[in-house]
């Protein structure tokens, strides 16, 4: 007999059914039969591999796991057990050409992989071949899914099998084409058995969701077996152990099997029911609207609800599943690793895995490990800080607006949200508002690499980086959760033994002047600096020649230098004590430094005034073996005059410049100043004026003739000490000059003398006896600026030395103990502080994940005498009053039901349905996912009835009816066209202060036959809603703000009215307020009422002065002005019922940016209320025919700061205004 391929064609799409081991349907084994044992081994080819990555031993392990179940069925009647001997999964094109589609080919490269001794451990009894080529007929057909030779699968030259990777219907291939290796045909080919329906149909007509063998395979089977061709499966195998019975479901979900079916962008629909005959996938990106189904159930064991799985077809709980087994979760192989996410400043490449090879089900273990791992790359430095780079992030956000309520979106400057928020929340692109204070997040999650701030500090060296919207923690190494840290000599994974430790403290400086006392040298790490003295010195930081702490002679609040994002950056740290006086300052840096930094230290006052003043500065660092160790500053420059160059009149000084050693104050050696910060030395020498000479010997010399006669004095003045006490020690004499004759020393006439040369008086020092001891102090600034503060004073003792006023000589305090000693503190800037606004805690958000609402207390305090009180809130400016409810966000809401519009109505008339998306969204992604993941939240409706119009009547007019100018108006909006059809002319009526600003409409042409959806303007009118058409009737009757309407039923039938279910004729109904909405709901056709209203004053006085009432189908609108009166203004619009409002703002108050300064807008019929503020126009539209315009801050005071236009609409317009 002729050899002959078998060529299996099956329809272009098959799909897979929930069949899998199933120990609750019949036994799979045929009882009594001779267990055969099928060695695999399985070849996959570089396309299969290219497709799936990682996943392709997973994938493949799955469809054979189908296949090995369908073989093992009752009805094929073999008790067959599948083992797979090797997998080879071919990654590199070159290998695999040679093995083509053609089955000779594959068959002959198995020969050379496959042992040919069956008792070799490697021995397969079949060679599998599974690829994504094309498989083609000779014909051309292209509908093939496998090819092998019929019977042939012990025979050494043809046990080989090709199958095309289609999908999950692969593992119902790879059985159909086994069954042709063991002689089993296709159904009806030369058979009695149905073409269609079985596993072995030529057609692929089969069940889907219970497929078995026909009666005919199963005799093909056995006779194959009975012939003695099936030899080669009768041995046991050397290898135990065959593929593992568990559910293909367990391996992939219903993501997965979307991602397989069509492609990798697929994910399983979110709004279908717990169908699990079909597979329901959304296959276009972004669109949710669309969900395209395969009639093929989801895989056996896929999860369909908590606690439930997929069972051929059906969603059922683990007692109906009967697993005799738990099943412990698996990790899946690696993927590879992704690109990096930055170019410069360290982004993130990372590789994952899936707990699904398989999934853990029926109580068994989750997977443990990591199932992401990650490393930092592209670590080079970027031109930008990190706190820039997320600054920009933030920034990229400016343009999408924020919407805190429905219609009124507002657009902020946002920046990042870096010391209010950390860990895994500050990932999720949480920025801050510039405009306000409140955070939100702008998005899913910060690109990779984004650095974070950890909720719990991070070892030394590590980096941590958002990864997939999380806060996560690298090692030194760049490796995440390595858990590699930099020793104190800054080397990753160091033992601390390649450096030396540098400690020492400092405790002088200068008064007034920064003073460095420390340059730390390159490679430096782990740098302590504590001032344990900061309240009149306080330390700065130099870096690069800039201040990044303190450097203005003020002390420096707590800062992070660059920013706390940054891998290398200085802390300072100011702690305060319970007073709110400095106690200690802390620098540290870890380091390594590759910076040129300075650290110095101020202080306010002399070494005279004792240690009180001085620094306490204790300091330590690490410093490698090979870098020499940083020069401390232990002297400083110090200037000494030397004697004037003459003992009278004018000579010279010399500034001589020496060391001196700041502890022991003994002059050091010139070459001490080497290498050593030193200032600018001042000029060498400078001119004195010393005291004029005195004048010994006069004469007179006798001009002679002809010559000018030079004048010489004969007396001169003579200085006369005149005593007086200043103190009782040390005092002082005051020495002025008289005129005197110089040979008898008596006083003469000022003339006689030279009056150019008359000395100045000057003082001298007297009883040089010491002074005693005494306290003295100087005082510090007061701790703040208006409402009482503390002023503290350094007290030291000292003494008045001998050389006047200026020289003091510091004792110890004991030498001043018998002297009253001043207070150390003292009050200071007394006086109240102006009023301010304050603000409370925050109270509970409104909402328990996402962006909501929350409310605090605001309230008007002063600062008085040191107590903070409340006064009243007018003292405060009530422009620059804080708002009373801020936007909250407490953390990112994990799943949660989202839903979209209502579609238009079903019918055009009469009643109808309407439907509506309701989606399950997830934190990390703004797309739908599974429905699965948000079961356990109430889930909103998806259908709701609606009612379009009456479908008894078509609308026609009636003949018009012709206007006088008496009459009132009447606004009928039954159809678009009865804006065309009046005519507006304004007049003023008298009335109350409401009635000013009505607008009366005059009908021109026809009025609508039928009263329902009319406004009724007259003060009094009889209507006859009998015999209308529409099944509900809505008319309403509206006058000025000062009047009531009073209404009488002159006639009814059967009608219920303000839940009056009694005989209503000649019952009299008055309303409250100036407006009266009236409705019918009529029952049968013929029912219906008469009713007659007028109007009154109204005694009760229900709105404000400045209050308006507007009726005309368009107009302005303008803000009111308020008197004297406390309450808002208000403008009320009502429309004909039918009829919707909308507001397109023209001009809004752009003066201030208070957030007391807002129009609020309230849709009276469904009770919702918006608020409009800042200087953005804005446009709005009512869901009924009443509205009312409140205006707040001031809007009050200003008039003509807002303006408006209103008009009436139908309300299908008003959906698209």
């Amino acid at each position: 007999q002729k050899q002959r391929f078998i060529y299996t064609e099956h329809c272009c799409m098959l799909y897979v059914t929930c069949s899998f081991l199933d120990h609750h349907r019949l036994q799979r084994s045929f009882p009594g039969a001779e267990v055969s044992h099928l060695e695999l081994l399985v070849v996959v080819g570089p396309d299969v591999h290219e497709v799936h990555k990682q996943d392709t031993e997973r994938y493949v392990l799955t469809n054979l796991n189908i296949a090995s179940e369908l073989l093992r069925d009752v009805t094929l009647g073999a008790n067959m057990r599948v083992h797979l001997v090797r997998m080879i999964i071919l990654t590199e094109p070159e290998i695999s050409d040679n093995i083509t589609s053609s089955l000779r080919s594959v068959c002959e490269w198995g020969r050379k992989v496959n042992p040919t001794t069956d008792t070799d451990p490697l021995h397969a009894d079949l060679l599998l071949y599974i690829t994504r080529f094309d498989l083609v007929l000779p014909n051309g057909n292209k509908l093939v899914r496998g090819v092998t030779q019929l019977g042939r699968v012990c025979s050494s030259r043809w046990n080989c099998v090709i199958t095309e990777d289609t999908g999950f219907d692969l593992g119902i291939t790879i059985a159909h084409e086994i069954g042709h290796s063991f002689g089993i045909n296709h159904d009806s080919i030369g058979n009695t058995c149905n073409s269609g329906g079985f596993i072995m149909a030529s057609d692929g007509g089969y069940n889907s969701v219970d497929l078995t063998w026909s009666q005919c395979s199963r005799s093909q089977l056995l006779n194959f077996y009975s012939e003695g061709k099936a030899e080669c499966v009768k041995d046991v195998p050397v290898l135990e152990g065959s593929l593992q019975e568990w559910r293909p479901g367990l391996y992939y979900g219903v993501d997965d099997q979307c991602r397989i079916a069509f492609g990798s962008t697929a994910t399983a629909c979110s709004f279908t029911s717990n169908d699990m005959v079909i597979l329901s996938c959304h296959i276009i990106p972004g669109d949710r609207s669309s969900c395209t189904r395969l009639l093929v159930p989801l895989l056996d064991g896929t999860e369909c609800g908590p606690n439930q799985w997929c069972l051929k077809g059906r969603c059922v709980s683990p007692s109906k599943l009967s697993s005799s087994v738990v099943v412990h979760g698996s990790w899946s192989s690696w993927s590879e690793f992704s690109p990096c996410s930055r170019t410069c400043g360290g982004g993130v490449t990372y590789r994952k895995r899936e707990c699904n090879n398989p999934r853990p089900a029926f109580g068994g273990r989750e997977c443990k490990g990591e199932g992401i791992e990650a490393e930092l790359c592209h670590r080079q430095p970027c031109e930008r800080t990190q706190l820039e780079f997320m600054a920009q992030q933030c920034s990229d956000t400016d343009y999408q607006p924020l919407s805190l309520s429905p219609h009124a979106d507002t657009v902020y400057s946002w920046m990042p949200a870096v010391g209010f928020i950390s860990g895994d929340a500050q990932c999720k692109l949480v920025c801050r508002s510039r405009e306000q204070d409140f955070m939100v997040s702008r998005g899913s999650q910060f690109i990779d690499g984004t650095r974070c701030e950890p909720d719990d500090p991070a070892p030394t060296g590590s980096v941590t980086a958002c990864v997939k919207g999380k806060c996560q923690v690298f090692g030194c190494d760049g490796v995440m959760h390595s858990g590699k840290v930099e020793d104190v000599c800054g080397v990753c994974g160091g033992n601390g033994s390649s450096c030396q430790l540098i400690s020492g403290s400092y405790t002088g400086g200068e008064a007034k002047e920064y003073v460095t006392f420390l340059i730390l040298p390159v490679n430096a790490s782990q740098v302590h600096v504590i001032n344990w003295k900061p309240v009149f010195t306080h330390l700065a930081v130099l870096v690069n020649d800039e201040y990044i702490v303190a450097g203005s002679r003020d002390i420096a609040l707590n800062t992070t230098h660059p920013s706390p994002l940054e891998e290398r950056y200085i802390i300072y740290h100011l702690y305060l004590t319970p007073d709110q006086l400095p106690q200690t300052e802390e620098l540290i840096l870890s380091g390594p430094v590759t910076d040129k930094i300075h650290i110095q230290v101020y202080r306010q006052y002399g070494k005279e005034y004792g240690d009180v003043t001085s620094p306490n500065i204790t300091y330590q660092y690490h410093v490698r073996d090979t870098v020499p160790v940083a020069r401390v500053i232990e002297g400083q420059w110090s200037t000494v005059l030397s004697p004037c160059s003459v003992t009278c009149g004018t000579g010279k000084n010399k500034h001589i410049h020496t060391h001196t050693h700041t502890h022991t104050h003994t002059h050091t050696h010139t070459h001490t100043h080497t290498n050593t910060w030193k200032p600018d030395l001042p000029q060498e020498t400078h001119s004195d004026m010393g005291r004029a000479c005195k004048l010994h010997k006069q004469r007179t010399l006798v001009a002679r003739p002809g010559n000018r006669t030079r004048a010489f004095f004969a007396s001169v003045f003579y200085g006369i000490i005149h005593a007086f006490l200043i103190r009782v020690c040390a005092g002082t004499q005051q020495i002025w000059f008289s005129c005197v004759d110089h040979q008898s020393r008596l006083d003469v006439p000022e003339f006689l003398c030279d009056h150019f040369n008359k000395p100045e008086p000057y003082t001298q020092p007297c009883a040089q006896s010491p002074c005693p001891a005494m306290w003295r102090y100087m005082q510090g600034e007061c701790s703040v600026s208006c409402g009482g503060g503390v002023a503290r004073r350094v007290l030291y003792c000292s003494q008045q030395g001998a050389e006047g006023e200026k020289a003091m000589v510091l004792l110890a305090d004991s030498a001043c103990h018998d002297m009253p000693k001043p207070l150390e503190a003292v009050a200071c800037n007394t006086e109240a502080c102006p009023p301010r606004w304050q603000v409370g805690e925050q109270g509970p958000c409104s909402v328990s994940c996402g962006l909501g609402v929350a409310l605090r207390k605001v309230w008007c305090v002063q600062l008085d005498g040191g107590v903070e009180t409340e006064v009243e809130d007018k003292s405060c400016e009530a422009g620059k009053k804080p708002p009373l409810t801020v936007p909250c966000f407490t953390q990112a809401c994990s799943f949660h039901w989202a839903v979209q519009e209502w579609s238009e109505c079903s019918v055009s008339c009469g009643y109808g349905i309407q439907s509506r998306t309701v989606s399950c969204l997830g934190p990390s992604s703004p797309l739908p996912i599974s429905p699965l993941l948000c079961v356990h939240l109430p889930k909103p409706i998806t259908i709701q009835a609606c009612f379009s119009s009456d479908c008894s009547t078509p609308f026609s007019p009636t003949q018009g009816m012709s206007s006088t100018a008496t009459q009132a108006p009447i606004y009928h909006s039954s159809q678009k066209a009865w804006r065309l059809d009046l005519e507006k002319t304004k007049s003023t009526p008298p009335g109350g202060p409401g009635m000013s600003r009505i607008v009366k409409v005059l009908p021109t042409v026809a009025v609508i036959g039928s009263v329902c959806g009319q406004l009724f303007l007259q003060d009094s009118k009889t209507i006859d809603l009998r015999n209308i058409t529409e099944r509900r009737c809505f008319i309403a009757i509206g006058r000025p703000l000062d009047e009531v309407i009073q209404i009488k039923i002159e006639l009814w039938k059967r009608l219920s009215l303000r839940r009056f279910c009694e005989k209503m004729a000649g019952r009299f109904v008055a309303s409250r307020s100036n407006v009266v909405l009236v409705r019918q709901s009529r029952i049968t056709p013929g029912n219906g009422v008469v009713l007659s209203y007028q109007s009154k004053k109204n005694t009760k006085k229900s709105h404000q002065d400045c209050d308006v009432q507007l009726f005309s189908p368009s107009g302005l609108i303008e803000n009111p002005v308020r008197n004297l009166s406390s309450q808002s203004c208000r403008v009320f619009i009502d429309a004909p019922p039918a009829l919707r409002i909308h507001i397109r703002a023209l001009s809004v108050f752009n003066t201030t940016s208070s957030d007391s300064t807002y129009v609020l807008i309230r849709d009276v019929d469904s009770v919702k209320t918006t608020v409009f503020k800042g200087t953005q126009l804005f446009q709005w539209s009512s869901s009924g025919s009443r509205a009312e315009v409140e205006f707040h801050g001031e809007y009050q005071n200003r008039t003509g700061t807002f303006k408006a236009e209103y008009s009436y609409v139908e309300p299908e317009e008003a959906k698209f205004v």
